[in-house]
């Protein structure tokens, strides 16, 4: 008789006695059922079936993954954004017609290579040809008075007196500085005609064209605004109290969370008294390559900082700890193989102490002596599936075909990340 029945038993005894208005008879039938719970085969008659449902029941459905022994610190993220390492705006030093304007916004270019603009340069051309013209007629006059100084210095003291022989010297001396003014207005004139081409001072992208075709410029008018190319700076905000783990000139991993992909920098530089008043953070710059120009300006970077020192550690994947108010566990795919041959696998819970924290990881040590011989290199903890386990349940590991995988296209206008990202 199952256990479900007996209290319908029971009900079915009361009511009985109940409508037959008997004390007695209600007091013989209660006695009587009592002496049935109190016969131990009848209690043995039910135990099988319990068993039976127990047997019965479906392995749980859990996903896995192996823990590894390796060095692990812990680390933790701060955040922040992309920016250029370097902007400017490109203005025009001479006045002028613009007459070519080839760069449009998000062009490339290349540092003292690419022409940004140029100013028509007919005014300064002519200019130069009037400046040449000036000099040869100072030099001559020149050369003409340095010859008559000559021979005024010949004939000093017998026709030529010493007042007359001084004029001659502050003439030539006037041609002298009349010429050297000429020639230095015949090299601006030049410079300005080169000056007049204008050139991307870095290399770097354009982002702005402020001027069109045609516009009549003066002297710092600005052309277009130009980011660089090449390096680029993740300034992120550390809190103050991890600040001194942080030093100048240190390689420190940055995650591109867009891109899915972590990328090495170095410290440039911490930015000292500027501490934001509600984090109370830090400004730190970290400089990076641009990886081609595939990292830019304005995307967000976590920066990952290391507060203490490697050591080696159990690591496991951080939904494979659950956290309880009486500790850590984590539950181990055990696998037992039978007399017959056949290998069951069930779910064993392992109490760990978390002993560092790094991003999609843990580094843990086994709390128990048991927990320590389960929870080794290779071990398969449970990263799915481990909120309903009970010990020693029978469970089945999910697997994926790799074949469900193969010959799918990759998504129409976007690059192939992982679905599921490790920043390890």
């Amino acid at each position: 008789m199952k256990p479900t029945y007996l209290p319908v038993l029971l009900i079915s005894f009361t009511l009985t006695a109940f409508i037959a208005g008997s004390g007695a008879a209600y007091f013989v039938l209660q006695k009587s059922f009592q002496k049935k719970l109190d016969d131990p085969q009848f209690v043995q008659s039910i135990k099988p079936a319990e068993k039976q449902q127990t047997r019965n029941r479906p392995p749980a459905l859990v996903r896995v993954e192996t823990a590894r022994k390796e060095m692990i610190n812990t680390v933790r993220p701060f955040y922040g954004k992309l920016a250029e390492v370097q902007i400017a705006k490109i203005s025009t030093e001479v006045s002028g017609l613009v007459i070519d304007l080839p760069v449009e916004v998000g062009y490339k270019v290349k540092g003292k290579e690419t022409l940004i603009a140029q100013i028509d340069k007919t005014w300064l051309e002519l200019s130069a040809k009037q400046t040449e013209a000036e000099i040869k007629i100072l030099e001559r006059q020149y050369e003409y008075q340095l010859s008559e100084l000559k021979r005024a210095e010949q004939l000093a003291g017998r026709a030529v007196t010493e007042s007359d022989l001084d004029n001659q010297r502050m003439t030539a001396e006037q041609y002298r500085q009349n010429l050297e003014k000429a020639k230095i207005a015949h090299e601006e004139t030049k410079e300005r005609i080169r000056r007049s081409t204008i050139v991307a001072p870095f290399d770097g992208y354009v982002i702005r064209r402020l001027v069109g075709l045609g516009e009549l410029l003066s002297p710092g008018t600005p052309i277009a605004e130009i980011v660089s190319l090449g390096s680029i700076d993740a300034v992120v905000n550390i809190a103050e109290e991890f600040i001194n783990h942080v030093s100048i000139g240190e390689e420190m991993p940055i995650i591109i969370d867009q891109l899915g992909i972590k990328v090495a920098g170095k410290v440039h530089s911490i930015v000292p008294y500027d501490i934001h008043a509600a984090t109370r953070s830090f400004p730190v710059i970290v400089r990076l390559e641009d990886r081609g120009g595939e990292l830019k300006a304005g995307m967000s970077a976590t920066a990952l900082v290391s507060i203490t020192d490697l050591n080696e550690e159990i690591i496991v994947a951080k939904n494979a700890v659950l956290s309880k108010p009486d500790g850590n566990v984590v539950w181990i795919a055990a696998e037992t193989t039978k007399e017959d041959g056949t290998v069951s696998v069930s779910a064993q819970p392992v109490p760990v102490q978390i002993t560092a924290e790094n991003i999609g990881a843990y580094g843990v040590r086994p709390e128990t002596e048991e927990g320590k011989r389960l929870l080794v290199t290779g071990a398969k903890t449970i990263i799915e599936g481990a909120e309903r386990l009970t010990g020693n349940q029978q469970i089945r590991i999910a697997a994926m075909d790799p074949k469900l995988m193969e010959n799918l296209p990759p998504a129409t206008g976007h690059r192939e990340i992982p679905r599921h990202r490790k920043f390890n």
